[in-house]
């Protein structure tokens, strides 16, 4: 009789491809529906809960910097000769939300707020350039004024007047440029309308009912335009979001805006019945966005500030301090592609006369005429008129467009929608032209002039990166250990086993004889 040694590397071979079998069903299947399940419920916003108090005030306050075009040949400008500016910047403020929840909608998917804003001067990180800087810029407001007045028929009577009062209007200027420090030109207000008479007090009380938001009434009876001051402080405007109930990707996706599911802005169909792709509300504030991001999407933000939506589109994968996320930036179809020919003419208000643009009235290419939105003959471009038409960057000198810097862009943290850095970036111009009658435009050469632009961002800092570690990475890290080594580790023992096997299988047999019996 004799006995032979059991294949136990065959047991141990079954139980690693058991191991191997159990790894990948919880690193494949297991692990990710848990991850899916904890973020939805991370997200979505429900009335007490963490993500309810992130926000209702943002963990850290965003940056937003302004760079201010210095205009170094004011007075040979008014003779006709090309303005040359100069960049000085950045001016850093942190901003800081709050929002004011009014209430939730009776199922809990929305949730209505009034969002307020506070802008501090952050002196360190604007280092060395300080808020009592004196800047030669752009006369916004006078420009604005002037350029109302000649654009619309039943105020031409009013230009007469005006050149008869400009000087009592506007502080006796001697340019189309206004010297004033970046406090006032920002916040603070560069003073006009200061105790007139006669006609120009009438003249001011007009400007004063046009209801601009950036020109506002100081105690003195005075009129101040500033280009931020209405956004500092008390909000007005009422959104209604979505709280990612039942809909997690839905999140903060902007539902209405002052009880109106689109903008009264842009141009309508002929009927005007049907609103327009333009007046459309889509995405999020930008403030945060729908979680569970996918390679090649795009998403939308919704920018009140310039009264449209943005299309984001997918870049590449980064890291930002170790989280890993994806960039996301702007396409051809936010100010290049504007026109009949992109389906989109409802952005071509044409409302500005004698000025650089195409015979059907829309802008050249990189520039969009915000007059609609900011009720002043504002021009939309990127940074340094990035991207912009020949048209109009050969009219001005001293630009120097870096699609590194001046590049709209976000990275986002794909799982959870979490902005890790980023930054929106417009440029705000107006066309600087001669206006019949006004004669101290009579000899100015017709420019796209920028005033400043804006970098409205963020970059999670340390703290927040360390709490989204902890929250996060590190689990994700943890449980893909454990995915790993339980599929690998499975899959060796199997290997390992089946190959001891093999190997001791092809060698004789170990026979041992019984003894004899007595």
């Amino acid at each position: 009789m004799y006995k032979v040694a059991l294949p136990w590397p065959l047991l141990g071979s079954l139980a690693g491809i058991l191991l191997s079998i159990l790894g990948a069903y919880c690193g494949w299947f297991l692990f990710p529906d848990m991850v899916h399940k904890r973020v939805e419920e991370s997200v979505v916003i429900t009335d007490g809960s963490e993500q309810y108090q992130r926000f209702v005030e943002l963990p850290q306050p965003l940056t937003f910097k302004v760079y201010i075009f210095n205009v170094t040949n004011p007075m040979k400008v008014q003779q006709g000769a090309i303005p040359i500016v100069q960049e000085v910047g950045p001016y850093v403020y942190k901003q800081y939300r709050k929002k004011r929840v009014k209430h939730f909608s009776r199922d809990g998917s929305k949730i209505s707020f009034i969002q307020d804003q506070l802008y501090l001067f952050d002196q360190e990180a604007s280092s060395p350039y300080r808020e009592s800087d004196n800047i030669v810029a752009l006369n916004m407001h006078m420009n604005s004024v002037l350029q109302i007045g000649e654009n619309d028929p039943g105020l031409a009577i009013l230009l007469v007047h005006l050149n008869a009062n400009i000087k009592a209007i506007f502080n006796d200027p001697k340019s189309m440029f206004v010297s004033t420090s970046v406090k006032e030109y920002l916040f603070d207000g560069v003073r006009f309308c200061i105790n007139p008479q006669g006609l120009a007090k009438a003249i001011c009380n007009q400007i004063k009912e046009g209801g601009s938001k950036t020109i506002r009434e100081l105690k003195d009876g005075s009129l101040a335009f500033s280009f931020f001051n209405h956004k500092n402080g008390t909000g007005r405007e009422v959104y209604e979001v979505h709280t990612g109930k039942d809909d997690a990707m839905r999140v903060l996706e902007i539902q209405k805006l002052d009880d109106n599911h689109h903008l009264q802005v842009w141009l309508n169909t002929t009927d005007n019945v049907e609103s327009s792709m333009c007046n459309q509300i889509n995405g999020t504030d930008a403030s945060s966005y729908p979680p569970f991001r996918k390679k090649g999407d795009s998403m939308y933000i919704f920018s009140a500030d310039i009264c449209r939506s943005v299309q984001l589109f997918y870049q590449k994968e980064v890291k930002y301090k170790g989280i890993p996320g994806f960039r996301y930036s702007i396409g051809e179809n936010f100010i290049n592609d504007i026109g009949p020919e992109h389906d989109n003419d409802c952005f071509c208000v044409d409302k500005l006369t004698n000025v650089i643009k195409r015979k059907n009235g829309c802008l050249y290419t990189g520039a969009m005429d915000l007059t609609n939105c900011l009720d002043a003959p504002v021009i939309l471009t990127l940074p340094h008129m990035l991207g912009a038409s020949n048209e109009y960057t050969k009219t001005i000198k001293g630009l120097k467009p870096d699609a590194k810097i001046h590049q709209t862009f976000v990275d986002v943290q794909y799982l959870t929608g979490t902005p890790l850095q980023g930054g929106k970036r417009v440029q705000f111009n107006m066309f600087l032209k001669s206006i019949n009658r006004i004669t101290i435009t009579e000899n100015l050469t017709t420019a796209l002039m920028p005033a400043i632009w804006v970098d409205e961002g963020i970059q999670l800092n340390d703290e927040m990166v360390a709490f989204f570690k902890k929250r996060l990475i590190n689990t994700l890290q943890t449980l893909s250990i454990v995915h790993w080594a339980a599929f690998l580790g499975g899959f060796g023992v199997a290997a390992i086993c089946l190959i001891y096997y093999v190997v001791h299988r092809r060698q004789p047999a170990v026979v041992v004889a019984e003894a004899p019996l007595k």
